[in-house]
């Protein structure tokens, strides 16, 4: 799935207690679920904020949410111990999210600096990695 301008998808796992309801009210669509626990979602860019904060609120410790756009990536990391990283992707911070995600999903570091291909691994994700983001190994 490729989103329109000004949206992004996110694959949001690891955060029960964000109802249905919740996002509906946000103007986020729900395009996909896999089990009770995990959605897969278009957010309207004017939400993006909104939804940043109860993922910031309500995702578990250890866990990260990233919302994938055409041309922009946001990461929002929750850390064991509760504290926050919030990171938007870029050559400056790629190395730093690379380091997050290893550290959280204990994925080598070789496997999550290749962001795009890191996310082409989730199929909800990967028409948006490779056109916007370059083709896997790229």
């Amino acid at each position: 799935m490729i989103p329109g301008p000004n949206e992004y998808l996110s694959f949001l796992m690891a955060a029960p207690d964000i109802s249905d309801d919740e996002l509906h009210d946000l103007g986020v669509r729900i395009v996909e679920t896999v089990g009770s626990q995990i959605r897969g979602l278009l957010i309207p860019g004017q939400s993006l904020r909104e939804y940043k904060s109860l993922i910031r609120d309500r995702l578990k410790c250890g866990f990260w949410n990233e919302m994938v756009g055409r041309e922009e990536m946001h990461f929002v990391f929750k850390l064991s111990d509760g504290s926050l990283e919030e990171l938007r992707y870029s050559a400056e911070t790629r190395d730093e999210i690379a380091r997050l995600c290893t550290e959280l999903n204990d994925d080598p570091i070789e496997k999550t600096s290749d962001m795009p291909r890191y996310l082409a691994g989730n199929t909800f994700y990967r028409d948006v990695a490779v056109q916007f983001h370059g083709a896997p190994g790229t």
